[in-house]
């Protein structure tokens, strides 16, 4: 679990949070405005999106402890490469090999082994795994403002990149030191499945028998997929949209912006702890079941934003945002391996994730466009509570009939 921990913390470099930290500077240094900047940000994460389609599926082929310690240092590399950044396409490759190699690769790396070598408790090993996200986001931003007030962001960024590669890989080979005999236990289990023979109760990556090993291109032609996803991608089709217009959020509910940051200590603690309440759900009841409420609490926080302008809502947004974010970090990668296996489960996540990330670099500027149109952001939060509720009985109704097989 502490190898999935370090990988999700250290994916921070690729994550908008982080790479929003240098987002004044950035501009200011390139002479770029916020559309500019946006736009850039929003291709460089799509193109990421359409190569973890083939990327994703090399965690299936190659060993794990390799592919981790490939893509840290990869990782390193463009932190690296964005130091350098002088125009508008050396920025565009640095922010691609970023959220390609930390949002991408690096948290699919963790998921798959999680849901591979742990799936007896699937739910709460990946929970566990991915607080190191959520401790990264409640930790990081504090360390790079003040790097910020002492170096300048392409000192930072060569600082970040040094620290990686020095202490990351290092770290991983030791915590993986005893992945490859797992991986052995792991493929003499499934020989024996297909085999038809027992497994022992208590063997650690029990999984049942006659669970069907789905393909990507079987996962694709399977309804039930394309009913769930809606549900499982609105907290970051959402949460993504709003925070990338935060500051425009913060200004016309007339909030100070230093009570709004300090928000981010509830949201993480939020995250973190319904997330390890949820994984231990997960392992008891399935993922299926709870997939399509994973909605409902950030559907009740956007219609509270979207009622009033009261400094407490702030508070009440962000801890209901906090309750979806940790359910769906706690359903969605078991959910995959539930219904689809773990045979292919890196080539099958990489499709999830290739969705996830197209949401999440389209929905700024859809927001953005409707924001420059003069949609005010009360209206925007009520039909996005309205969305979630949408998927919700969808989801729900998807996953009764997918229980019903």
């Amino acid at each position: 679990m502490l190898f999935g921990f370090v990988l999700m913390f250290f994916s921070s470099p690729g994550q908008t949070y982080f790479i929003a930290l240098f987002g004044g500077e950035i501009r200011q240094d390139l002479n770029l405005s916020h559309g500019e900047f946006g736009a850039i940000y929003s291709i460089a994460t799509l193109c990421s999106a359409v190569t973890l389609l083939w990327s994703g599926t090399l965690i299936d082929r190659l060993p794990l402890r390799k592919v981790s310690v490939v893509v840290v240092c990869a990782l390193a590399l463009a932190c690296l490469l964005m130091s350098f950044s002088g125009g508008v396409v050396s920025l565009f490759i640095a922010v691609y090999l970023l959220r390609h190699f930390g949002q991408g690769l690096m948290s699919m790396t963790s998921t798959t082994a999680m849901m591979r070598y742990l799936s007896a408790s699937k739910g709460k090993a990946n929970s566990l795994s991915n607080m190191g996200y959520s401790f990264a986001e409640a930790m990081i931003p504090t360390v790079i403002i003040a790097l910020l007030l002492m170096v300048d962001w392409r000192t930072a960024w060569q600082i970040v990149s040094l620290f990686i590669v020095l202490i990351v890989p290092a770290l991983l080979l030791f915590l993986s030191q005893h992945q490859p005999s797992r991986h052995r236990q792991y493929v003499t289990e499934q020989e024996q499945y297909q085999l038809g023979e027992n497994k022992p109760d208590n063997s650690p990556t029990k999984i049942n028998r006659r669970q069907r090993q789905w393909t990507r291109a079987q996962v694709l032609r399977d309804p039930i997929f394309y009913l769930l996803v809606p549900a499982l991608v609105s907290q970051s089709l959402l949460y993504t949209g709003f925070m990338f217009h935060q500051v425009h959020l913060v200004e016309v509910k007339g909030w100070s912006l230093l009570v709004w940051g300090s928000m981010y200590l509830l949201f993480s603690i939020t995250t973190i702890v319904s997330s390890l309440l949820i994984g231990g759900l997960v392992d008891k009841i399935g993922a299926l079941k709870l997939v399509p409420f994973i909605p409902i609490p950030m559907a009740i926080g956007l219609w509270t934003l979207s009622s009033s302008s009261e400094p407490f809502i702030a508070g009440v947004f962000m801890l209901l945002m906090g309750l979806s974010t940790g359910a769906q970090s706690a359903i969605s990668a078991p959910f995959y391996a539930e219904r689809y296996g773990n045979k292919h489960f890196a080539s099958i996540k990489s499709l999830a994730s290739f969705v996830m990330i197209v949401t999440t670099g389209t929905s700024p500027i859809i927001l953005g466009w409707m924001i420059d149109r003069g949609v005010s952001i009360n209206t925007l939060a009520f039909y996005g509570a309205i969305y979630a509720l949408v998927v919700t009985i969808i989801g729900y109704s998807a996953s009764r009939l997918a229980a019903q097989e």
